[in-house]
């Protein structure tokens, strides 16, 4: 299958972006920006008009949503580190839940071990679990340890206590935010099917403008080689001095992720809207430091023009670069 060519009887758009929302995401904004150029190179063609119109509101959406979600999910990870933190200061030889079993032993070992194992049945087990039952464990022993009359019993209540009152609203909090999170991921893969929908109605209406698809105009309209192949995303790269090499073709989205090392000196990075361009924000490689960064420090404005990753060799020497993409 050549580039120029579509899967007219499915919706390759829906299926090959069913896993990966960035990828209908990356399509709809590519798809989106040339119906745009082509209704303003021929304002009177209504075709242009009818699918740019039809298409546009979805593109707002998928990025509405896209960057919504984005937001969401780091305030969520966020939440889970906190989570995860306190439940680490609970586990292990040092954690708290050891300190407080070693402190009841210390009070009822010896003097009343049924008490103790009353308080204690099934010691740390429950505390080296998940994070659900690490808090739900905090509340047990202090129901266990109940109206204890032992002044050393009801300081080691006091701290469970405590404890239960900041890991129990901070493990809520967590799973609102996780429930949250599934929801307006749910959003975005609907938001991105119906984009997907609409450039798969949109190719057959070129189809059927173009039956001959004359000068690959279906290749104009979408992002053939993130539509159909696996894309590369490693390169090691040798540039001789002053050099500058036109990487790869790609759309980005602010959230693209990028990685990269020289190695003999220091190279700029650019997203560029032409091959080999540098009319971007550029991104400064130094030698033997990894640099990782998304899209959004190149500074562009518009992803779907500024697709052309160059790298420019700053030294007078050959370096070489390791880009890594996603």
């Amino acid at each position: 299958m050549t580039e120029a060519q579509l899967k007219y009887a499915i919706d390759q758009f829906v299926n090959e972006t069913k896993e990966s929302n960035e990828k209908a995401y990356k399509m709809i904004l590519f798809h989106d920006s040339q119906l745009k150029i082509y209704k303003e190179l021929f304002p009177l063609d209504q075709d242009y008009i009818k699918m740019y119109d039809r298409t546009h509101p979805l593109m707002l959406d998928v990025e509405l949503k896209f960057n919504s979600i984005s937001a969401t999910e780091w305030d969520q990870w966020s939440q889970t580190g906190t989570v995860n933190n306190f439940v680490k200061s609970l586990q292990g030889s040092l954690g708290k839940a050891h300190d407080w079993e070693n402190r009841t032993a210390a009070v009822y070992g010896i003097s009343n071990p049924m008490r103790f194992k009353q308080i204690w049945g099934v010691g740390l087990k429950k505390f080296n679990g998940t994070n659900a039952e690490a808090i739900g464990a905090l509340l047990a022993l202090s129901q266990a340890i109940g109206s204890d009359t032992n002044p050393l019993m009801i300081a080691i209540k006091a701290e469970v206590d405590a404890a239960y009152a900041i890991g129990n609203p901070a493990h809520h909090t967590q799973e609102e935010k996780m429930g949250t999170t599934a929801l307006k991921i749910s959003q975005l893969h609907a938001a991105c099917r119906a984009a997907m929908k609409m450039e798969y109605r949109n190719s057959g209406l070129l189809m059927d403008k173009f039956p001959e698809n004359e000068n690959n105009i279906q290749s104009s309209f979408h992002d053939m080689a993130l539509l159909q192949s696996k894309q590369q995303t490693e390169w090691n790269l040798t540039l001789e001095g002053r050099e500058t090499k036109d990487v790869a073709t790609r759309t980005q989205i602010p959230t693209s992720k990028f990685r990269a090392t020289v190695t003999g000196g220091t190279a700029f990075m650019y997203l560029s809207s032409t091959p080999g361009g540098i009319d971007s924000t550029p991104v400064e490689l130094t030698d033997l430091l990894e640099k990782k960064f998304t899209a959004a420090d190149f500074e562009v404005t518009d992803y779907a023009v500024n697709r052309h990753i160059t790298v420019v060799n700053q030294m007078q020497l050959p370096i070489k670069i390791k880009i890594d993409l996603g």
